[in-house]
């Protein structure tokens, strides 16, 4: 396809560059014309950077997006790499959110090659700072990887950007500000070859233990879990200190289990004469060794899913292969895949994580209960990580709900018990009770909607007193409907609401 961008060459060898045609190419999607004429020709390469001020972020976007994409083929180098980089910083704060996660996106990439100037990593750390002390949801956590992987390039100064992070995880009170802090923190830590570095972030992370905020709490345990792949580099003190602050933690409802995965992880790498978390990772390694990425196939075949889950851990790129199984055409790889992904979830980045939203959303309305199930676990725990990615939360919700298919709702009412189960809060409940409410006035999702409630009846002991009577009053409404069809299990609900607000009367349970 012939490009837009209209070229002259006049005598003296001089090339006329039409904007205008530039412009239009990306908007109609045609970058790799654009990739092309800015690769030749300067003058094409300059109303590109022109371009990314343009005023519509269609324009904006797609023109960062040619950027990468002549990085990636190793031809955005040079003064051309300088040039680029200077204008993409300015974007990294648009107003428009899909152009600054794409310029985030660029500069990602660029910090991943690691052949930026000094004076180019200093401006970039002031940029990613700034967006991530903004709070601003998604695109603080894309930056926060985006400054973990710089922090683990350049030793230099990668401890004035771990003594800043930690303050301000110390100061914030926004919890989007103080999760990107611990996603960067972590970063830096996975990916530094430094063993002083790593040590510092964990103590630090050790020491957010005692935050007197749940969420940093859980936050920092599963960034403890996920530096724990790198037990052996990780000092016999720190893992003496992460042990004494976990304990502490066994007795909490919500963080109990995971707090004890962790401390017998811990326990038995610090323990002298027991067999260390380092000799088993060891093994695992020797065992792992043997495999390469194109092996992976044959593995999965073979039913050797944990070999798999295990070598993605280890190796992005293999993580990367199993990310893209989660579309495959052949169903049981994406089984495979979403077994392997659930195991995995903390080690995910915030670009895994939001990558797969969308293909786990459709994993919701799944006919098979497993894949149902284990998806709406690892979209909570992504929730959970990454609270940036509520608004797809909302929309994937609002869209199963209002389908008005039985399955659909099903996955709907499934990803809300996760949800409640990680991130469970007085606001979050009360809003699910509203639309559980309005779904048993449907006749066409009303079984469905008891059904779930009757699996999850444990949870109405954390509902207010006022929303319980809301719901035992709509119970009543809807008894003897449809010939009584679901009159059993609505008399069973009836009687567990009861008792719930009479022993709140008597004071033995108290207001949820």
């Amino acid at each position: 396809m012939l490009s837009l961008a209209f070229l002259a060459v006049l005598k003296g060898g001089d090339i006329i560059v039409d904007r205008d045609g530039l412009r239009k190419d990306l908007i109609a999607w045609h970058l790799t014309d654009v990739r092309r004429l800015a690769e030749e020709y300067d003058k094409a390469f300059g109303i590109l950077l022109e371009l990314l001020g343009d005023e519509n972020p269609h324009v904006r976007a797609n023109a960062v997006q040619v950027l990468m994409d002549m990085l990636s083929e190793g031809n955005l180098t040079g003064k051309k790499k300088e040039l680029a980089l200077n204008s993409v910083l300015e974007l990294v704060r648009d107003e428009d959110e899909r152009v600054a996660l794409k310029a985030l996106e660029f500069i990602n990439a660029l910090l991943e090659r690691g052949e930026l100037s000094e004076e180019e990593y200093e401006r970039v750390t002031d940029a990613l700072k700034e967006v991530i002390k903004s709070g601003v949801p998604v695109i603080s956590e894309y930056a926060a990887e985006g400054l973990g992987k710089l922090g683990a390039k350049v030793a230099k100064i990668a401890y004035r950007i771990i003594r800043w992070l930690f303050s301000l995880i110390g100061s914030s009170r926004k919890r989007e500000v103080q999760g990107a802090a611990i996603t960067a923190l972590t970063e830096m830590a996975m990916k530094t070859e430094d063993r002083k570095v790593l040590n510092e972030i964990f103590e630090g992370i050790a020491d957010l233990l005692s935050h007197p905020d749940p969420y940093v709490v859980e936050r920092a345990l599963y960034s403890l879990e996920r530096m724990l792949s790198r037990e052996k580099e990780i000092s016999t003190r720190n893992k003496l200190k992460a042990i004494t602050r976990i304990k502490s933690l066994r007795g909490d409802v919500k963080l109990g289990v995971k707090a004890s995965q962790v401390l017998e992880k811990l326990e038995k790498s610090a323990t002298p004469g027991e067999t260390s978390m380092g000799e088993i990772e060891s093994k695992k390694a020797v065992e792992i060794s043997q495999y390469t990425i194109d092996d992976v196939e044959r593995l999965l075949d073979a039913g050797k899913t944990e070999i798999v889950a295990e070598m993605a851990r280890l190796d992005p790129e293999v993580m990367d292969k199993v990310l893209n199984m989660l579309e495959s055409d052949d169903y049981s790889r994406r089984l495979d895949a979403l077994w392997i992904v659930a195991r995995l979830t903390s080690h995910l980045t915030p670009s895994d994580a939001y990558r797969i939203l969308p293909v786990l959303g459709d994993f919701l309305k799944s006919r098979n209960p497993w894949a149902r199930e284990t998806a709406a676990k690892v979209l909570a725990d992504i929730y959970a990580l990454y609270p940036g990615t509520s608004k797809f939360f909302s929309s994937l919700l609002d869209t199963l709900l209002r389908s008005g298919k039985e399955k659909d709702v099903e996955g709907a009412l499934e990803l809300m018990a996760r949800l409640s189960d990680r991130v469970s809060s007085r606001e979050m409940l009360s809003g699910m009770l509203k639309l559980i409410l309005k779904l048993l006035d449907d006749g066409r999702t009303r079984g469905v909607t008891l059904r779930a409630l009757a699996r999850e009846a444990q949870k109405l002991l954390d509902i207010d007193t006022e929303d319980l009577f809301a719901l035992e009053d709509k119970l009543k409404e809807i008894y003897g409907k449809e010939g009584g069809k679901y009159d059993e299990i609505i008399a069973g609900l009836i009687d567990v609401t009861d008792d719930i607000l009479k022993m709140r009367r008597q004071g033995i349970v108290v207001n949820g």
